[in-house]
């Protein structure tokens, strides 16, 4: 079997590069796979580690001479249009399966349309999928509903009519596209947990200790973490203003942001206001290795996300894998993750109030602290390993 993949991979800066190298990794070690070929957009080179010659990495321009070879296209879609939108063209041109990693592509869709100044490909999409709503929707959007109106109008329509089949992570989103397409076909593969290969084997009670000294923190310091791109949807204030709480009566504590601010949003000035400037570290990007590393210091990891959409956040099953005691939103898109394999906060009115009490009794409370992170780091290795996720990839593929 030989498969096409269009995917983004590092050094993009997302948990869907990094997610696509792992799986392209376990993918080629099937016996079934002779060869993999990815399509990545003609922005950057590539930065990987593949070492396996059945590997190739192609401008995207190369797929439509190659589409003949290849009995597997994959098309690995999110809502970021920067990232996903190069893709749109061909998911019609040359149907193939979709692993759909967010219910709603309407953000895709109007930056690979409008934002290319091309606003009448966005108002067919429109008509395809709302007909008569199309002209109504579009105002909405110009006159500043964006949010509300993206996550009532997902458009994914057209491209869930043009797959052959559909991958999501979560009963949510397979529930969000059957709604549309009841006759979809679709199944749920989880996100895969694994290391990025150049971290090699390690010890994690030595690599925690060693990357505490790298990082500036002692051993004994209590140190809360988030990673990844920071959007005001994370609630990085609520994060900050619970841990400084905590600060009162855990003199050592410190709080790691193990990733950057998405332009417009100054988290720097933030943390200044708040007082935390010498309690809170921010790393900026770093390569997927030194990216995973870093969460091996933590004692407590947090990843809020709300509203969502619909996506399984990927942040929290690495956290989780690591065996880091990990606090995350209680959202459908996450409603896989047992609580106590992980502390699943409501995203209400009482969320800092109680995520105030939580980060207190994690830092004081070690048996509580190890018992969380050990019921994920079990549920992780139950329901995400990558070998088995990379063998239901292949079995959807041959049902298809």
């Amino acid at each position: 079997m030989r498969l096409a993949f269009f995917t983004p991979l590092p050094p993009i800066q997302s948990a869907l590069a990094d997610f696509a190298e792992g799986l392209i990794e376990a993918l080629i070690m099937l016996p079934e796979v002779t060869a993999l070929d990815i399509f990545i957009s003609g922005e950057y080179s590539a930065e990987t580690s593949f070492t396996d010659g059945r590997i190739v990495v192609f401008t995207h321009t190369a797929y439509p001479d190659r589409q003949p070879h290849y009995d597997v296209t994959l098309y690995s879609l999110g809502d970021n249009g920067r990232f996903h939108g190069y893709m749109l063209n061909y998911v019609h041109r040359f149907p193939g399966i979709i692993i759909l990693n967010d219910s709603t592509l309407h953000r895709c869709i109007l930056a690979a349309t409008v934002g290319q100044n091309n606003p009448q490909a966005y108002i067919n999409e429109l008509i395809y999928a709302y007909q008569d709503d199309a002209p109504h929707i579009a105002q909405q959007i110009s006159s500043g509903l964006g949010n509300e109106v993206l996550l009532r109008f997902p458009l994914i329509e057209h491209i869930i009519d043009s797959s052959l089949g559909i991958i999501v992570q979560n009963q949510f989103a397979q529930s969000q596209v059957l709604a549309l397409r009841p006759s979809a076909r679709t199944k749920i593969i989880p996100y895969p947990y694994f290391l990025p290969k150049a971290i090699g084997d390690v010890d994690p009670v030595a690599l925690k200790a060693q990357q505490r000294s790298t990082l500036g923190f002692t051993t004994d310091s209590f140190l809360v973490g988030s990673f990844g791109i920071f959007v005001p949807n994370k609630h990085l204030r609520a994060c900050l203003a619970a841990f400084k709480e905590v600060t009162r009566y855990v003199p050592n504590a410190h709080y790691l942001l193990g990733g950057f601010a998405a332009e417009g949003y100054d988290l720097a000035a933030e943390i200044k206001q708040m007082g935390l400037g010498n309690r809170v570290h921010m790393t900026g990007w770093q390569p997927p290795a030194t990216f995973v590393k870093q969460m091996f210091a933590l004692d407590v990891g947090i990843h809020l996300r709300h509203p969502h959409i619909g996506g399984t956040p990927y942040t929290p099953i690495r956290l989780m894998g690591l065996g880091i005691a990990t606090i995350t939103s209680d959202i459908e898109p996450l409603q896989e993750l047992p609580q106590g394999t992980c502390i699943k906060l409501a995203p209400d009115d009482y969320a800092e109030a109680m995520l105030v009490e939580l980060l207190g009794k994690l830092a004081t409370n070690i048996s509580f602290r190890q018992l969380i992170a050990e019921n994920g780091r079990t549920f992780i290795q139950q329901h995400h390993q990558l070998n088995t996720i990379a063998q239901q990839y292949l079995q959807f593929f041959q049902s298809l």
